[in-house]
């Protein structure tokens, strides 16, 4: 059984979740870095104030509460309401570059004769699989890391919007050859 914060599971464990007659084709994990050194930036800017109104408020809470009498009632309130905007404004300052610096260690994606997979692992584990289609549209987006998009999923939120999410193995070093695996599946399956 996977715990939180382990890893998902390796390449010898995929065939725990594989049909019978599915074969190992490629495994891999997103290459590590940051992907979007610009918008982690953004992101820790707009965090700072956040940081920063939790920081003055948490030490005028403890001026407070040294002060004695009411001062310990106002510093306990002041001291409460400090806290969400100190954790807030951690978790976007320092939160997202942790995140973009470690994320990768928690995924690991897996392509098989019949199907894609890919698992996650942070609090809890997670596995999805799509099974590969010859009339799925398979995109390869090449950069520094390349992404291999498998699927769009189109999604309604609780206020009833939509959303239009990709899937598929983000950020992998061998993207051309993983692309030309899934395209001669698709040529097998038709």
């Amino acid at each position: 059984m996977i715990s939180r914060l382990f890893q998902p599971p390796k390449h010898d464990r995929w065939d725990d979740y594989f049909e019978p007659g599915e074969v190992l084709l490629w495994h891999g994990q997103p290459a590590p870095g940051i992907k979007n050194p610009l918008g982690t930036l953004f992101l820790s800017i707009f965090g700072v104030p956040f940081f920063a109104g939790g920081v003055a408020a948490a030490t005028s809470a403890v001026a407070s509460l040294t002060s004695g009498g009411v001062g310990i009632i106002m510093g306990l309130g002041l001291l409460a309401f400090s806290v969400p905007f100190l954790c807030v404004g951690a978790g976007m300052t320092i939160g997202s570059w942790l995140a973009a610096i470690y994320g990768h260690r928690f995924t690991r994606y897996a392509l098989s004769n019949k199907r894609a997979y890919v698992a996650n692992s942070f609090f809890r584990h997670s596995l999805q699989s799509y099974l590969i289609r010859p009339d799925d549209i398979i995109t390869l987006i090449q950069g520094r890391h390349d992404d291999v998009k498998l699927k769009t999923v189109h999604e309604r939120d609780s206020d009833g919007d939509k959303s239009t999410k990709s899937i598929g193995f983000d950020g992998i070093t061998d993207g051309r050859e993983v692309y030309a695996m899934i395209r001669k599946i698709q040529a097998e399956a038709s």
